[in-house]
């Protein structure tokens, strides 16, 4: 009977590793590649620190605490009934933990996010570019097809909850070799993650797009989404754009998986087993189950540790420096669990900046080719290339696989244990940390644009005529007489542009050539001909000619921002109390407890931004202040160290289990 639950224990694992191992997709993005060989580059995975993000920047992603890596739940409660001494024979012990966990101190998940441009609030400001006195750290309303007299305040309290059933079974091997054990961890986990965005709309924005700056025509408001909530949600289209927003959707919906965290299982041997001590060893290998990133939406809920294969060693011991002269069933002693492990190469869709332009991913890039209708100034070289009337948003582009591995993570616990009777009281410490990612960069930077069907490992060859540019805030076309009825796509880019604003709004001065329509801001400016035609603004008047770039200036993914997920430090204190029922005269033994645990993460230095820098801000909705202008440091490799991925989150669970022999 014992050996066939053992058998059935185990089967049943194994079983629900496969039946929860799906990898998840976005729904109308490109599907990942799910057989990446990771043959990315010669020169294998490197590091460079040219490629961080500022202390300050926001992160796409955020590579969360597997929710199977937990040695405080793992430690407590049943400590009697594995490592035991003076065995010949099998035995073992199971335990199922049912525990619920909950993220708090939501202003530094958000913080970790967006960087500096929430303001002391939590509050992302979203302002179009029209508005009069435009914060400077007001994402462009523009670029998600907002009026350019549109203003409102978003707040986001971010949260992620856990629901995990931890099944856990310890099998002592002394039959075979004293100290010898084996143990498997199957967590199944229901998690939700949840942005709890809010928008207070301060001015809904009456203006239409203005001829020529997102379509050859005017964009009527009746056309345009009508809040920020709407329009990152990626189900929106306006003017010249083809295609919404695929990747790093922004939503108020409630994200959710159920899967296997990990199957984790361990191999060890105790050199020393003694009645009050014992110490060992062990090795670790982690099966990915769960879920991996797939960049359709920012805060994306996640299972597992990314669907990464985990190898490495433990230690293990105890130390009973007490027991009653009187009573040989109470005792106290510590505990001890320590495991390193490291994050093997994986494949994984991830999204990204321009270096220096924090969450520009959310900008607009305008798509280039061969220049048909000789767009340039009235004398010298015309244009390279024109626009080819189609606008995406930029993470459509800039999102890609990458293989992705962590050198080194460590989960120790440490517990002080008092055993009275059928009692047992555990008060613990435990500490859990990795080293930051290294992604492969010689690959991503080169691929082609449909990079979440390949790229590591996979041929991809761009079409030479399909290039990208900044929109920015410039105007995309002109005429020879001023309407649109004979619109001219321009060659006119704004590489200076960044999520807060374009270079021709606001004007730089009254005089008639600064007016915005004219394009002043763009990259190299010069009066625009179509052949040896003038071309002027769409207005319906001929006294405005229209500025175009000569040469324009394209993006390439080398422009990009690899900034890979810093590295995390947290701390938990934990406690349990449980109950045993040593007096059954069987060699079945119940046990039965109750936990919990508060886990504390280093703060990231945009929180010492925030305190330093920004003032406090008025619940109002119409406020402005809190701006957070005097962050910056971008590409600078000592903030990255700064910068953590911790969460601060709490626990509680109830955990039951039997041991044999």
């Amino acid at each position: 009977m014992k050996k066939l639950l053992k058998n059935v224990i185990i089967i049943s694992l194994f079983t629900g590793a496969i039946a929860y191992g799906d990898c998840g997709e976005c729904a109308t993005a490109t599907n990942i590649n799910k057989s990446c060989n990771n043959n990315c580059s010669n020169n294998g995975c490197c590091d460079s620190s040219n490629y961080c993000l500022g202390a300050c920047d926001g992160y796409p992603y955020l590579a969360y605490r597997s929710q199977s890596r937990n040695a405080a739940r793992e430690l407590v409660g049943w400590q009697q009934f594995i490592n035991q001494y003076e065995h010949d024979c099998t035995y073992g012990a199971f335990y199922a933990a049912l525990e619920y966990t909950r993220s708090f101190r939501a202003e530094h998940l958000a913080r970790y996010l967006f960087g500096c441009d929430l303001d002391c609030c939590n509050t992302l400001l979203v302002q179009g570019s029209q508005v009069e006195g435009r914060n400077p750290k007001a994402w462009l309303a523009d670029y998600f097809g907002l009026a350019p007299d549109f203003s409102s305040r978003v707040s986001f309290c971010p949260r992620i909850q856990n629901v995990i059933v931890d099944l856990n079974f310890y099998l002592g091997l002394d039959e075979l070799t004293q100290g010898l054990f084996f143990r498997i961890q199957a967590p199944i986990v229901w998690t939700k993650w949840e942005l709890n965005m809010c928008e207070c709309i301060k001015e809904d924005g009456k203006e239409d797009l203005p001829a020529g700056y997102m379509y050859k025509e005017s964009v009527s408001i009746d056309n345009l989404p009508r809040s920020f909530t709407e329009a990152a949600s990626g189900t929106v289209t306006f003017g010249d754009m083809k295609e919404s927003m695929k990747f790093g959707r922004i939503t108020n919906c409630r994200l959710t998986k159920t899967r296997l965290a990990d199957l984790r299982m361990s191999l060890g041997y105790n050199f020393l087993l003694k009645e009050d001590s014992h110490f060992g060893v062990f090795f670790q290998a982690a099966a990915p189950t769960g879920n991996k990133p797939t960049a359709c939406y920012l805060f994306e809920p996640i299972v597992g540790n990314g669907k990464h294969w985990e190898i490495g060693a433990g230690i293990t011991g105890s130390y009973i420096f007490w027991r009653s002269d009187e009573y040989d069933e109470r005792h106290m002693g510590v505990w001890l669990d320590a495991t390193f492990t490291s994050l093997l190469k994986q494949c994984q869709c991830r999204s990204f900046d321009f270096c220096c332009k924090p969450n520009s991913r959310y900008m607009l890039l305008e798509e280039m080719g061969s220049n048909d209708n000789e767009i340039g100034p009235q004398t010298g070289d015309n244009a390279t290339y024109q626009y080819k009337k189609n606008l995406i948003p930029t993470i459509n582009w800039s999102t890609f696989n990458v293989d992705v591995k962590i050198a080194i993570q460590v989960d120790a616990a440490i517990k002080l244990g008092y055993t009275r009777c059928n009692w047992n009281f555990d008060l613990g410490y435990n500490i859990w940390g990795r080293s930051g990612e290294k992604f492969c960069t010689d690959c991503c930077k080169d691929c082609c644009d449909d990079c979440c069907n390949g790229c590591c490992g996979a041929t991809c060859t761009c079409p030479s005529d399909k290039q990208y540019a900044l929109k920015g805030d410039s105007f995309l076309y002109g005429s020879s007489d001023g309407t649109t009825t004979t619109p001219i796509a321009l060659s006119a880019t704004q590489s200076a542009a960044n999520i807060y604003s374009g270079k021709n709004y606001p004007a730089a001065s009254t005089d008639a050539t600064d007016r915005p329509v004219r394009n002043p801001g763009i990259d190299k400016p010069v009066a625009a001909y179509a052949d040896t035609t003038e071309l002027f603004t769409l207005d319906g008047t001929t006294d405005n000619p229209i500025n175009t770039s000569v040469d324009p200036i394209l993006v390439s993914k080398k422009m990009l921002n690899l900034g890979k997920s810093p590295s995390a430090i947290t701390h938990k204190l934990f406690a349990n109390i449980e109950y045993t029922w040593k007096d059954n005269d069987d060699d079945w033994i119940p046990f039965v407890g109750l936990g919990g645990e508060v886990e504390f993460a280093q703060s990231n230095c945009c929180d010492d931004c925030c305190n330093s820098y920004c003032s406090c801000c008025n619940s109002n909705c119409g406020s402005n202040s809190g701006t957070g202008s005097n962050c910056n440091g971008y590409c600078d490799d000592n903030n990255c160290s700064n910068k953590r991925a911790g969460v601060y989150q709490y626990g509680i669970w109830f955990k039951g289990g039997i041991s044999f022999e």
